[in-house]
């Protein structure tokens, strides 16, 4: 049943209630209403109502900005006064004298003329806070709406560029998914194109949200100053729009000769940037500034920096066995030499298990294993090593020859008290040995303190089991499970034990498998 058959009449705003305390119960909404929970968004036009018959025009103004601030709550309000609200099913508002909150709710009415006479009342005011409002209207399905709508739009965006605010943006990105939504969005890019453009850019670029800024920056990067630009490509937080600036700061140092720009990009601590300053420094005929990058920990860095060693003639692979055998070696090293050695540096790679640097330990791991040159002795000793990440490469390691190692060593860190990770590690070699022991560590794990790896544990214990089991519509062959009377004994013990973990039927498949062993009773 609808919610509006539910609740056919309006909650009246409170006639006692300050508008300022309206609209604090928009902000709270809005900050802690999602998408989806019709009882809220009713609360919410209760709110907006409220606030827009409050009499202060500043109010109303603001809680439309407040509202706009959450585009896609704007895209859910606005589907779910036409289609579930008692508003869509209220009489007709009249327009003539109506608040801006009941103009732009109006907008989103049922009813189609309505909607288009309240497009119409929202052009004459041209307040940046209605912008995403009208945007919607834009992609309306009906034609009389929708080119009312886009219409003013255009018009509105010639005479006032700067009324494309980012919450205009954001709306109209989100509208552009649409099937007639797409005006708003190529409207936009006018303003932004025109040589006028350079103040509206200027703004959003400041907008704290990173759609906003990428849409500026792929729109207009080229209209944009180049030390803005170097500016964005070093201190934005946002991956994308670094990349996005330092390639557009990149394409224009190369055009106008700006190497120490380039230069300056190059030093910067993204490797999204560092590789687009570096690959303008080759376009410059500048490949000696990129060799000192060999050793940098970004692997795409380091292969355009094998390129600039070739064509200056710089042997990378020396380069990269001396510099894994100073006192203080960096990881890139190793990984530059895990990429071009072979398994003839397998003992350059082993003496740098016992560097300090955990991250030197991890990528000495990975080449030998790269190199298929893996000490598995030493490595062993890596299990207990007092970084996580160098356990679990370790043990991602020492994968393959996990049936080599002591069992009892493997046992003992399954039962670790005080390291997830070398529980994790524990049962990861475990796993790759017989059936038995895979299901035994399964089943103990499924009980671990940990919650994602005792939900690994449950979901191997109960996969395993349920392999294990006999089925008449299993064509393949059941994988055998060699197990003693005693460990038999054992391993219904321990799923028995973890009745809260593993369902009553997995347990039972686990009897019956069991009953089907040779020597069981």
């Amino acid at each position: 049943m609808n919610f509006f058959l539910r609740r056919q009449q309006p909650v009246p705003p409170s006639p006692s209630s300050a508008g300022g305390d309206a609209l604090e119960r928009v902000r709270l909404l809005v900050a802690g209403t999602r998408p989806r929970e019709g009882s809220a968004l009713e609360e919410l036009i209760a709110a907006l109502l409220e606030v827009g018959t409050a009499g202060d025009r500043e109010d109303p103004i603001e809680a439309l900005h407040v509202l706009t601030e959450r585009p896609a709550l704007l895209l859910r309000l606005d589907a779910f006064i036409r289609r579930e609200s008692w508003y869509a099913t209220r009489p007709a508002p009249s327009l003539t004298e109506a608040d801006l909150v009941t103009l732009v709710l109006a907008a989103s009415h049922a009813d189609g003329r309505i909607r288009e006479r309240a497009v119409r009342r929202m052009l004459d005011h041209q307040l940046p806070e209605m912008m995403p409002f009208l945007v919607l209207r834009t992609s309306d399905w009906v034609r009389q709406v929708r080119e009312t709508a886009s219409a003013g739009l255009a018009v509105l965006l010639h005479e006032n560029p700067l009324l494309a605010t980012a919450a205009t943006v954001r709306t109209a990105l989100l509208v552009n998914r649409r099937q007639r939504g797409s005006f708003a969005h190529g409207q936009l890019l006018v303003p932004l194109l025109a040589e006028s453009g350079t103040a509206l850019s200027g703004r959003l670029l400041t907008a704290p949200e990173p759609s906003v800024r990428r849409f500026v920056l792929d729109t207009a990067a080229h209209r944009l100053r180049l030390r803005d630009l170097a500016v964005l490509a070093e201190s934005d937080p946002d991956r994308q729009v670094r990349a996005r600036a330092a390639e557009a700061a990149a394409r224009q140092a190369v055009w106008t000769d700006q190497v120490e720009l380039l230069r300056r990009l190059a030093r910067s601590r993204h490797a999204e940037v560092r590789i687009t300053a570096l690959t303008g420094l080759m376009r410059t005929g500048s490949p000696k500034d990129v060799v000192p990058f060999l050793d940098d920990p970004s692997a795409l860095v380091r292969a355009l920096a094998r390129e600039a060693a070739r064509r200056t003639g710089t042997d990378s692979l020396a380069y990269y066995r001396a510099a894994v055998q100073v006192a203080e070696p960096q990881a890139g090293a190793v990984a530059g030499l895990a990429e071009t050695g072979s398994r003839a540096d397998g003992p350059l790679l082993t003496a740098l298990l016992d560097n300090p640097a955990p991250q030197v330990r991890v990528h000495a791991l990975r080449a030998l294993r790269s190199f298929d040159a893996v000490p598995v002795p030493r490595v062993t000793v890596l299990l207990r090593d007092g970084s996580t990440a160098v356990v679990k490469e370790a043990a991602i390691t020492l994968a393959p020859n996990a049936t080599r190692l002591p069992a009892d060593l493997l046992w003992d860190m399954l039962a670790d008290p005080h390291r997830p990770t070398v529980r994790r590690a524990g049962y990861r070699l475990l796993n790759r040995r017989d059936r038995l022991t895979a299901l035994r560590a399964a089943l103990l794990v499924s009980g671990d303190t940990h919650p994602r790896l005792a939900a690994q544990g449950k979901t191997d214990a109960t996969t395993q089991i349920r392999n294990l089991a006999p089925h008449p519509w299993r064509t393949r062959p059941v994988p055998s499970l060699d197990a003693s009377p005693a460990q038999a004994a054992q391993l219904l013990a321990l799923a028995e034990q973890r009745g809260t973990e593993i369902t009553e039927d997995v347990v039972q498949l686990l009897r019956d498998v069991l009953r089907l062993l040779p020597g069981s009773r």
